[in-house]
């Protein structure tokens, strides 16, 4: 079973990871991701992908996002 987020190639991950660092129906995700296992969905098999999650999510669009929104308002700023 592949769900349409998923980390297969590089196109898909970058995909979900520009999803993830903006919050739009990430939790959907984040269940998908910690129900995944070798054998097929096992309900909390993989419990490192929400340390995963926390992670990114601190880094990626904390960090990330407020960086770009402050470059962009500096750039524009006239005074």
């Amino acid at each position: 079973m592949t769900y349409d987020m998923n980390m297969e190639n590089i196109g898909s991950g970058m995909l979900f990871l520009f999803v993830l660092s903006t919050f739009e129906g990430w939790p959907d995700y984040f269940w998908h991701f910690i129900d995944a296992s070798d054998a097929g969905p096992a309900k909390n098999s993989n419990k490192y992908f929400a340390l995963f999650f926390a992670v990114f999510i601190f880094v990626g669009s904390f960090f990330s996002i407020n960086l770009f929104t402050a470059i962009i308002s500096f750039n524009f700023d006239i005074a």
